[in-house]
């Protein structure tokens, strides 16, 4: 995989070199701006219903107080941050939001974290399970086509987890590790107890899904508002996903270029100043509505958020949990 990684980037940089510039400037120029508001209207739509996802499961795991509105506007500082940030330092900035809410307060640090991890989880299987069917269906040729047994593997690994997680495997893995390690442990178990219960799991993982053709959607109205082929949509996101599985730089920004240049030159045969117009075109609107989404979010639960909460307000959650050793797996 690391291989294929380093392949695509040396055919990204190849053709990211020989790019005139000025025609990628062109291509945006002349982009249809109705069809540029749609797709920044459609990823709006899907991370709105991100957030629903990501509340679902902060209330099945005990995180609750927090209504849909503000969870709403915690997700927008939150994808503001991620899209700003490298090496998905934003998801930093979500815990950190979430437990300045007073709700969040009571809730405590490691059952946010342990619903984070239940939303991000459900997410990931969706997301890994879509992904391969795109990539099984319309395989890139070459190097690129090795990426389908990147998302396989992160399908893997996410169901692994999942399942560990509804057997009770940390049940186990508690009673292994230190008192002060286990709570930590048993806190997060609790956060993430959504996956655990059915219909949260269900409505998360229907969510994800109506989020994921959100997206698609909000591509190929990228696609059609600079004259590219629509139908390239789905094998666009598939690789921008992929892409994102290294999260070195903001938004995915280098490596998505190296992935996604290459393929679709030589699946559908679009001049590299067009891809790279079309990744230009990504990165603005994906940046640009969650900063400005997120700026809103920020000015509105700002104050709220500024206020210190109780330094203590952990100590009742941690007193009335039962030992770890008692609990069940």
């Amino acid at each position: 995989m690391l291989a294929t990684l380093v392949a695509l980037t040396l055919m990204g940089v190849a053709a990211a070199a020989t790019i005139d510039l000025s025609a990628v400037g062109t291509a945006l120029q002349g982009a249809d701006p109705d069809l540029m508001a749609l797709a920044v209207l459609m990823y709006a739509a899907c991370q709105c219903v991100s957030a629903v996802q990501w509340w679902v499961i902060q209330r099945a795991g005990g995180v609750d107080g927090i209504g849909a509105a503000h969870t709403l506007g915690l997700h927008w500082i939150s994808r503001g941050a991620c899209e700003a940030l490298p090496a998905s330092l934003g998801e930093g900035v979500r815990v950190a939001v979430v437990r300045r809410h007073p709700a969040g307060a009571r809730a405590g640090t490691w059952r946010i974290v342990g619903a984070l991890g239940g939303y991000k989880l459900v997410d990931a299987v969706v997301t890994s399970a879509a992904v391969l069917a795109i990539l099984m269906l319309t395989p890139p040729p070459g190097p690129a086509g090795d990426v389908r047994w990147m998302a396989l593997a992160a399908l893997v690994v996410a169901v692994a987890a999942g399942l560990a997680l509804r057997r009770g495997r940390l049940g186990a893995l508690r009673r292994r590790i230190p008192a002060r390690v286990a709570s930590a442990v048993s806190r997060m178990a609790e956060g993430g107890r959504g996956i655990t219960e059915p219909s949260a799991a269900r409505m998360a993982s229907m969510l994800s899904l109506v989020a994921v053709l959100l997206r698609i959607v909000s591509l190929a109205a990228l696609l059609a508002a600079l004259g590219l082929p629509v139908e390239a949509a789905a094998l666009v996101y598939a690789l921008i996903v992929v892409s994102g599985l290294i999260p070195l730089a903001p938004g995915g920004a280098g490596i998505r270029e190296a992935v996604l240049i290459p393929a679709l030159t030589m699946v559908h045969g679009v001049p590299a100043a067009s891809a790279m117009a079309l990744s230009v075109a990504i990165q603005a609107v994906s940046l640009g509505t969650s900063l400005v989404l997120g700026g809103g979010a920020l000015a509105w639960l700002g104050p709220m958020l500024m206020r210190c909460p109780d330094a203590a307000a952990d100590q009742p959650v941690l007193a009335a949990a039962p030992a770890p050793a008692a609990e069940t797996a």
